[in-house]
């Protein structure tokens, strides 16, 4: 028979760490089982010797073992000194017999300082010959500890199974290899203990790797964020440099930006014509804010612009309110106005919106972005090529008429400001506290990582 074969289903073999390791097995503790541990008397001896076989006689009845041991009988006679002290306080001091000195006397001076294993007779251990049991402790009963030999560490070592839960062994006899000085006794505390991940093979290993990857992550994704508080504050420091540029005037084509609009991105342009509202173009549904601050839903409303060579410039007039969308609540009539605004190529959609945004349908008048090229489609412009670059985001409007008659009427339009482009929901500092809660993270996927490797790595079953 092989030697040290798993005794029933749900058996586990384990890793050895030297010869001077023993043979644990944890039986259920409704198999009456108690927890004592043998002590070898020779190294040879084969664990299969232990076992019942098929033709071995039926087993004896169970007999109560005496695991009495002389630090009880110890503690047992210092109790009753302390009672006959407590007598002697109460009923005063009797001179006893010097028999009973000298009885005292001799028992503490056979009690040893310190308790040691009791050796006993084991009379329920199935073998030929009876071999000593070292009875290690009372509370973790269920296990019987058995001397391994080369030959029983050479087979156990093969094994790399997990330690099982103790509902999946309900039942079972496990089979491993343990080392007496470790502190952990109990089956069920030791199943917990060695159950979890990166003690077994090359399992620290995969764990360094994986820590290391998501450190490496989490740092790549801080200096992203550097990355992104640079880029936003030379954006800002751009916009703030080329707002406070002279305006441009602008009374024809070509215009100044053509071919070059990264070049004059944000500059103010002051233009002069006469919006074409036939041509009146719907961006959205888009939030907005009303004169008290409260926010409502509409869209962003662009209308061409034609100038006095024909040529047409598309503006942004800002945000109208959805229930002034019909032309009735908001006449207008052609006539000549100065638009004051900020040149702008449109929306720049991110990757996301790149990708997997829905699209403009130029083709039913359907827009959603803000985008020139596309809204250009629908302008009727002559200088198509121009009109499609760039369009300008009013920021003041003035009527000609309004001027000459000394008023200025209400527009049902939310403008932006020139402040409006220097704010941002995430500016550099917003970028440099994401970076440090990212940076922090790596660190302590680190120190977590590393921490966890040497424990590990220290590890003993």
């Amino acid at each position: 028979m092989r030697l040290l074969q798993p005794c029933r289903r749900g058996s586990q073999l384990l890793r050895p760490f030297s010869l001077q390791n023993r043979i644990q097995f944890s039986l259920p503790a409704s198999a009456g089982a108690r927890h004592f541990s043998q002590k070898p008397s020779e190294l040879s001896e084969k664990v299969a010797e232990t076992l019942p076989t098929p033709d071995s006689p039926a087993k004896p009845p169970l007999e109560p073992v005496d695991t009495t041991t002389k630090m009880d009988m110890q503690q047992e006679d210092r109790f009753v000194e302390r009672r006959i002290e407590d007598h002697v306080k109460e009923h005063g001091e009797q001179i006893p017999e010097a028999q009973d000195f000298q009885e005292a006397a001799q028992r503490l001076a056979e009690a040893p300082s310190a308790p040691v294993p009791l050796r006993l007779r084991d009379p329920n251990a199935v073998a030929e010959q009876q071999k000593d049991v070292i009875i290690r402790s009372r509370t973790t009963t269920g296990q019987v500890l058995w001397p391994a030999t080369k030959e029983d560490i050479e087979i156990l070592s093969q094994s790399d199974q997990l330690y099982p839960r103790p509902f999946q062994v309900e039942g079972s006899v496990i089979i491993r290899l343990v080392r007496l000085s470790d502190p952990v006794t109990s089956p069920v505390g030791r199943m917990v203990r060695n159950r979890q991940y990166g003690i077994r093979g090359n399992e620290k290993w995969q764990l360094l790797a994986t820590g290391f990857v998501c450190m490496l992550m989490v740092f790549s994704l801080g200096a992203w964020q550097l990355r992104r508080m640079k880029w936003k504050r030379d954006l800002i420091e751009m916009r703030r440099e080329r707002l406070a540029m002279p305006r441009l005037q602008v009374s024809g084509s070509p215009f100044p930006w053509k071919d070059q609009v990264p070049d004059y991105v944000y500059r103010v342009v002051e233009v002069r014509g006469v919006f074409d509202h036939d041509q009146e173009m719907h961006v959205g549904p888009r939030p907005g804010s009303d004169e008290t601050g409260e926010t409502t839903p509409g869209v962003l409303v662009v209308t061409p612009l034609r100038l006095e060579d024909g040529s047409t410039v598309l503006v942004n007039r800002g945000h109208l309110p959805s229930y002034r969308l019909d032309r009735a609540t908001r006449k207008e009539v052609p006539t000549w106005v100065r638009v004051r605004g900020v040149l702008e190529e449109g929306e720049i959609p991110n990757l996301v919106g790149r990708y997997a945004r829905l699209k403009n349908r130029p083709d039913k008048k359907q827009y959603l972005y803000l985008l020139a090229d596309e809204l250009a489609e629908n302008a009727n412009a002559r200088n198509h090529e121009e009109c499609a670059q760039a369009l300008v985001t009013a920021i003041d409007v003035l009527y000609e008429d309004d001027f000459k008659a000394g008023y200025r009427r209400q527009l049902p339009f939310t403008m932006k400001h020139k402040e409006d482009y220097l704010l941002f929901w995430a500016d550099e500092h917003t970028h440099f506290n994401y970076a440090m809660q990212w940076f922090g993270m790596g660190t302590l996927f680190m120190v977590m990582t590393f921490y966890k490797f040497v424990e590990v790595y220290r590890w003993r079953f």
